[in-house]
């Protein structure tokens, strides 16, 4: 059996060796004939899997080291008999950090108290729900926007167009659907339209796919008032990217929202449960088995004189200020923007989740511990830290 994977995902040859021989390249350099050979093909979202690149190939299983499908022609494989799996959720706790940390960054910016807010979460699929449960924890307002899943009897109470038109802040967490897949297509589901409906919305972010969102009416919408701002980290054409609109954005990113190391791992062993199913081969995987053997020994200091809200932003902006990420995609304004934009997904310094740092308690002030053991940091004091 041969294996050619997509070199970003992480511990491909530590899983498969056993199974296959194991050859990886650039996701975007993966071409059908790369593939004359291959019997499983393991990607992420920048490889386009089709007709194109698979017909006349041996490829049996496409595993997706990502949340989404829309790079996946499901409709060609299953003609074709050609498994894929991909993994639904993997991602969802890095989107939500990554959420929270640009909440934060508004709020200092414009001295909001984001507990007098209301957000909107459009999608209350595995990201949304992630970010909303973030947001109970914290005590912000939200409501869900989800037609599909309220159609099929989600339990959960969700609002029409108008009661999201009366948050301050919406942010995007939907697959992206045409009208052939959904009565509710998410391709360019944000126009001029859309907009000019949301009467209240000063701030929105979009992680989910680029062409959720029509790019020349979001330059508009943000032209119009100097109060409006957008935090992107997903764009249309990628990797051709529209430098305009990175510039218009109060926050720009490359497209890593969900790259941090457990997102990853979470991904690669999805598909590896999905292979070892498929082919019919033992799955020994404790899911844990990566993240336990490299925990950081980083301990966070916080400010003791700091408000509950200054320190979960300390505290948040130490594991992940998104901040960073826009310095760098701005760093390229003046480059060449699609090799400047690949470069920087292609080397990134992939995060950690909050799980994976520890804060001094003594210099928590009052409630703000309970809320962050609760985000998912440990602190020095705990049981697990010191073993």
């Amino acid at each position: 059996m041969k294996i050619l994977a997509d070199e970003n995902i992480p511990h491909v040859k530590e899983l498969y060796s056993e199974f296959a021989k194991i050859v990886t390249c650039d996701g975007r350099k993966i071409t059908a004939d790369k593939l004359a050979d291959v019997d499983v093909l393991l990607v992420r979202s920048v490889t386009k899997v089709n007709r194109g690149l698979l017909e006349g190939t041996s490829v049996k299983f496409v595993g997706t080291a990502t949340i989404g499908l829309d790079h996946i022609d499901t409709d060609w494989l299953n003609e074709q008999n050609i498994k894929y799996t991909n993994a639904p959720g993997c991602n969802s706790i890095a989107v939500a950090e990554y959420i929270l940390s640009g909440l934060l960054v508004i709020a200092q910016k414009y001295d909001i108290d984001l507990r007098t807010t209301k957000v909107g979460i459009v999608g209350a699929g595995n990201v949304g729900t992630a970010v909303s449960e973030r947001l109970d924890i914290i005590g912000i307002p939200y409501v869900l926007y989800d037609p599909p899943l309220q159609q099929r009897g989600d339990p959960r109470e969700m609002v029409d167009e108008i009661g999201l038109a009366d948050c301050e802040f919406i942010t995007f967490h939907v697959p992206l659907t045409t009208e052939k897949d959904s009565q509710w297509p998410t391709d360019q589901m944000v126009d001029a339209s859309f907009l000019a409906k949301m009467k209240r919305m000063k701030y929105l972010f979009n992680t989910s796919r680029g062409h959720v969102i029509n790019g020349e009416a979001l330059k508009n919408w943000l032209d119009s008032n100097n109060e409006y701002q957008a935090i992107i980290d997903v764009w249309e054409n990628e990797p051709f990217i529209d430098r305009d609109l990175v510039e218009k954005c109060f926050l720009s990113t490359p497209h890593i929202a969900g790259h941090t190391r457990e997102g990853k791992t979470r991904g690669t062993t999805m598909n590896y449960h999905a292979f070892c199913k498929y082919f019919e081969y033992e799955d020994k995987l404790d899911d844990d088995t990566f993240l336990k053997r490299d925990m950081p020994k980083d301990i966070i200091h916080l400010r003791q004189e700091q408000s509950y809200m200054r320190a979960l932003a300390s505290a948040v902006w130490n594991v992940y200020d998104i901040r960073d990420d826009d310095k760098a995609l701005r760093g390229g304004l003046n480059k060449d923007m699609t090799k400047h934009f690949d470069r920087l997904r292609k080397g990134y310094k992939v995060r950690r989740e909050f799980t994976a740092h520890r804060i001094d308690p003594l210099t928590l002030p009052d409630g703000s511990r309970r809320t962050l053991t609760e985000l998912g940091f440990r602190t020095s004091d705990d049981q697990e830290s010191r073993s």
